[in-house]
């Protein structure tokens, strides 16, 4: 099929990528000529594992090509997708302006290349719920071209976003349009293993599917998070809880892991949206409220512990911090709880020296000059009064701690990600302090 994908950031390359390596013929549509120009440079100008060979290869074919021009890049195009921003405006609503521009741009091309076929327009954007409905009232009154819109929401996890592309648990397709929902199976069909994983639904309910996955995973984090206080408090462990419950298949394990905290451009935002839609509808939702205020707590734990072992006045220590991500295999540094814990740590007169494998660009853009960067973990051990855990990177995972022991002033861990095992940290001689387990003092 042809295909036109308005938006080359994140979701829009993964998709416009993702569909070129199944077989369709794809144009991607960039307006920022610095991203454009990287992109036909060949290069990815986003870091997410396995995108950039995909989209090198599939550029080099032919079959990926990039563009700033709507017009041609949907000459012939049968589906279009928008995957542009949809920003929240001061007052917490979605800003459908670049939505609607979007949207109006393609449909005035295609009625200016005069394409006398149904062409579906898809929007991939997390939008709330009457959005798809709303921009396709909008489209049909000011173009002439034979369209129809339909919600497709994206179900991409950071860091795995190609395989779950590709190998999807599900994939949802609101509309109205039986003809569009023919469309989009036959877009679709190298992809689908299961039928009943092809879900065709309304505008409303796809929209808000997308909503509801994210607030029940953030939910169950923050539940988490309070169970991990809670096994503190009566010495229980909540790496031994997690296993008790996920074998339950009623639960199961995922999003079971007791942290500092949930970020990341989608759940902090999604859960909020769902309060925002449920309130203009009349309707509390205390139980988000409650997810959200925990993530929240959640994020200052760290610096409790930090608190409770140095004191108030930080001022004159030295900590080093391994991860800087909101979650490993990623350079996101959205809503990420490495912010909260690093200012506070500011704050307190505390000086930081801070390592993560991917995301150290980004995370200057949020600090500037405010913390030291180091491109090798034990760098930013030396000297360092204590380390604090807060991305669960697999290079963390099996340190040598015979050279952390000499590097570090103090062999003291803050492991906001439960990394290690207690036997492991009492042989080795540290002061290990977990999340929802007992510490343990140095020998």
């Amino acid at each position: 099929m042809d295909v036109t994908v308005v938006g080359c950031g994140y979701v829009g390359l993964v998709t416009a990528t993702c569909l070129a390596s199944i077989g369709h013929t794809v144009r991607g549509v960039e307006k920022d000529q610095k991203k454009l120009k990287v992109l036909k440079d060949g290069h990815c100008p986003i870091f997410e594992p396995g995108l950039q060979e995909l989209m090198q290869e599939h550029y080099a074919a032919g079959s990926l090509q990039f563009t700033d021009n709507v017009k041609a890049a949907t000459q012939d195009a049968e589906v279009v997708f928008l995957a542009v921003g949809t920003p929240p405006k001061p007052d917490g609503t979605v800003d459908m302006s670049y939505l609607e521009g979007a949207g109006k741009e393609v449909c005035d091309a295609l009625a200016e290349n005069n394409n006398d076929y149904l062409v579906t327009i898809i929007v991939k954007s997390t939008v709330p719920a009457g959005t798809n409905r709303k921009l396709y009232h909008f489209l049909k009154q000011q173009t002439s071209a034979h369209v129809q819109v339909v919600s497709n929401p994206e179900f991409l996890r950071e860091g795995t976003a190609v395989s779950d592309f590709l190998e999807p648990d599900r994939i949802v397709i609101g509309g109205e349009s039986p003809e569009a929902f023919r469309m989009m199976r036959r877009l679709y069909d190298p992809i689908v293993k299961r039928e009943e994983a092809f879900m065709t639904m309304s505008w409303e309910s796809a929209e808000l599917t997308k909503y509801a996955a994210n607030a029940m995973l953030a939910t169950r984090i923050s539940f988490m998070n309070e169970m991990a206080r809670i096994c503190e408090a009566v010495g229980a462990d909540v790496n031994q809880v997690r296993k008790g419950i996920g074998t339950d298949a009623r639960i199961g394990f995922p999003f079971l892991f007791a942290g500092v905290g949930y970020g990341g451009s989608c759940f902090p935002k999604d859960v909020q949206a769902i309060i925002r839609i449920a309130k203009e509808n009349g309707l509390p939702f205390p139980l988000l409220n409650a997810v959200e205020d925990v993530n929240e707590r959640q994020k200052r734990l760290l610096v409790e512990k930090v608190v409770q072992r140095f004191g108030e006045e930080l001022r004159g220590y030295r900590f080093a911090i391994w991860g800087l991500a909101f979650k490993p295999r990623t350079d996101d540094m959205r809503e990420a709880p490495s912010i909260v814990i690093i200012d506070e740590l500011l704050r307190r007169g505390a000086r930081i020296e801070a390592h993560d494998p991917e995301s150290l660009n980004e995370a200057r853009k949020v600090f500037a000059d405010r913390i030291t960067y180091h491109r090798l973990n034990y760098d930013a051990l030396e000297g360092a009064d204590a380390l604090l855990i807060v991305t669960d990177w697999n290079e963390f995972r099996r340190p040598d701690f015979t050279r952390m022991r000499q590097l570090m002033k103090t062999p003291l861990i803050f492991d906001g990600r439960n990394l290690y095992d207690h036997d492991v940290m009492r042989e080795q001689g540290f002061a290990y302090f977990p999340i929802g387990r007992a510490p343990i003092e140095a020998r």
